[in-house]
């Protein structure tokens, strides 16, 4: 008793973490067993027990810490939680309020440490992803079987007019399908594009595409085409005219490596039509001038009364209306008239 009548009482004074230190050692319960029990980070008990409040997440976690750490030792947390109030309390008032300026950033980071990708997670994920493929890939299928196979002719255009003797058929369809070109099967590549060579007669070309998928589905599509490269459709045979008195010799000789057509017109008539074999030559018996037609201007020399034989054009195609002799060249009627 203190000389003044009052009487000395000793006031057990612990922190939270002396509480919580002492607690667990009256139970001999070790912090491994707690972290096990709790889930909580051994390194964060440790320093929750050493009141190294701003080492550990923010307030809201704390707490639950708290609880947690409370429920492992079978105590009230309430109690504890009002110890840690208090210190807190002491601390703001004395300008050393634990964990106050780390808060918000924390609980930031804690946002993303908390998500965690667990091996549940991945598989439900990867099942997930093998079902919407595999629906997928059956949804295309039924559509594959119920719908007609795709197919475009890009070219040629329908009743498009050609002055060649070929033409290409292009165009796409499914990269699986089949594809016949007038019921002969054409080549189709990886990405269901397709090119093929048709050759054309004179007149109106009539060229069927169709394509049949893996079920059987086909479509068809028909396009028309006209040939026009240079000689009349209905041309007569070969046709000879009456010799006239006073003529002119035109030669005439295919120096290419297969046959080409020609047509050879004196006075707007036709002298001459028919094809002329590699590696010969024809003459004509020319009044006064005529003009020639050939499927191969390069390959085709003309000779005008034995003068050098020259190509009748240029390029390689087709050629129309040359006309010999040339513009500087005397016409054979006047050379008549002058004669009689």
């Amino acid at each position: 008793m203190l000389g003044n009548g009052f009487t000395r009482k000793k006031v057990e004074s612990l922190t939270l973490g002396e509480k919580l230190r002492k607690l667990r050692s009256e139970y001999q319960v070790s912090l491994l067993e707690v972290a096990k029990h709790t889930g909580i980070r051994k390194e964060y008990l440790e320093y929750l027990e050493g009141g190294e409040y701003a080492k550990l997440p923010a307030d809201v976690y704390l707490r639950g810490f708290i609880r947690s750490y409370a429920q492992c030792l079978g105590v009230d947390s309430k109690g504890l939680i009002r110890l840690y109030d208090r210190e807190r309390s002491i601390a703001k008032h004395l300008g050393k309020e634990p964990n106050v300026s780390s808060t918000a950033p924390e609980k930031k980071r804690r946002s993303f440490v908390l998500f965690v990708v667990t091996p549940k997670m991945m598989i439900g994920g990867l099942v997930g992803i093998f079902i919407f493929g595999v629906a997928a890939y059956l949804y295309r299928e039924f559509q594959v079987f119920v719908s007609e196979p795709f197919l475009a002719v890009l070219e040629p255009a329908n009743g498009q007019e050609i002055a060649s003797e070929e033409t290409f058929i292009v165009g796409k369809t499914d990269r699986d399908a089949k594809l016949f070109l007038n019921g002969e099967p054409i080549f189709v590549n990886e990405t269901g594009e397709f090119r093929e060579r048709l050759r054309l007669s004179l007149g109106v070309n009539t060229a069927e595409i169709r394509v049949v998928n893996r079920f059987g589905k086909e479509r068809k599509q028909t396009v028309s085409v006209t040939a026009s490269y240079g000689i009349p459709e209905s041309a007569p045979s070969p046709v000879s005219i009456p010799e006239p008195e006073f003529s002119s010799k035109l030669t005439l000789k295919n120096v290419g490596s297969k046959p080409v057509s020609i047509l050879v017109r004196v006075d707007g008539k036709d002298l001459y039509q028919g094809d002329l074999p590699s590696g010969e030559s024809k003459e004509f018996d020319c009044k006064a001038g005529c003009a020639v037609d050939s499927t191969s201007g390069r390959e085709t020399l003309a000779s005008w009364n034995g003068a050098e034989a020259k190509p009748l054009g240029v390029p390689g195609g087709t050629v129309i209306g040359v006309v010999f002799p040339e513009k500087d060249a005397v016409p054979l009627e006047i050379e008549k008239e002058s004669v009689e």
